[in-house]
């Protein structure tokens, strides 16, 4: 089981950027909108590393402690492997490793609760330190869904109508997650108060769609034209991947367990239980849709 905030996928001397300020004031020299400087203080004298929270093939994540005010972070450390991608964004003279890119994106106004917030990040000759908000108490969706075997209705409304949005705003500021999961969630229990989290399988939104064999999400969301076809878009992507973990929500299972299966897309509901109005649409409240 995957842990908050553990690395599934990846997308180099020290760039490194200030605090993240929530407003930001407007410089009339700064380019950038996301409101990045550069800052030559280093990591280590910035914050306290702590306890591993989850690990993955391309790095690991901490909880960490900013030593000037004791705030608490998690800190992302990314190895530097040969088959890191790197995207140009604007304001940006130079290409940034995906996962910092993209979350630069999402940092320029309006920024949303929803998204997982970059707040600086550091470049070292054999890995990227990320410094990003610690929501507590907080575990990732996917636990949630096991603990609560019969998820309400009602709850599932509430928590897929936050997601939906989380992929929206990702629309509107240019970035396709490319990886929407229930474990890339990350869900306050008191509150089901829910945050998008890893960037790093992303790309920059295109609306002329992306080459199926780019497509790195989970095996269990594959859309079926990644399947079927020679290239894919993100929206209907993104709406599989949506309709999929709506399944999971209410079945704690996947809807489908192979390839043959997702092409042929014959949804099993094994609870009769569920209303008759449990659908992508229905039970996200109706009337939303992600706009191109």
């Amino acid at each position: 089981m995957k842990s908050p905030f553990c690395c599934c996928c990846l997308s180099s001397a020290v760039d490194v950027v200030e605090p993240f300020s929530p407003d930001p004031e407007p410089s009339s020299s700064e380019s950038d909108p996301s409101g990045v400087k550069l800052n030559d203080e280093s990591f280590e004298s910035l914050y306290n590393v702590g306890e591993m929270l989850g690990s993955g093939g391309f790095g690991s994540v901490y909880k960490g402690t900013r030593k000037f005010d004791g705030k608490k972070v998690a800190i992302k450390q990314l190895n530097k492997i040969e088959n890191n991608r790197y995207l140009y964004i604007p304001g940006h003279p130079k290409p940034l490793v995906t996962e910092v890119a993209l979350l630069l994106m999402m940092r320029r106004k309006p920024i949303s609760p929803l998204i997982i917030q970059l707040y600086e990040w550091f470049e070292h000759p054999g890995k990227f330190t990320l410094v990003m908000e610690f929501p507590e108490p907080c575990i990732n969706l996917r636990d949630y869904i096991v603990r609560k075997p019969v998820l309400d209705e009602p709850t599932a409304r509430f928590i897929m109508r936050q997601a939906l949005l989380a992929v929206q705003v990702c629309i509107e500021h240019g970035v396709f997650h490319n990886d929407i999961h229930a474990q890339n969630f990350l869900l306050n229990e008191r509150t089901l108060e829910l945050k998008l989290i890893d960037f790093g399988c992303g790309q920059l939104f295109s609306s002329d769609g992306y080459e199926s064999k780019t497509y790195v999400g989970l095996p269990y969301y594959y859309p079926p034209e990644v399947l079927t076809e020679p290239r894919f878009h993100a929206i209907p992507a993104n709406v599989w991947a949506l309709g999929v973990l709506l399944y999971t929500m209410m079945h704690v299972s996947y809807p489908f367990a192979n390839c043959k299966e997702i092409r042929e897309a014959k949804i099993p509901f094994l609870y009769h239980n569920l209303s008759k109005r449990n659908n992508i649409l229905a039970v996200l409240g109706g009337g939303l849709e992600l706009e191109t």
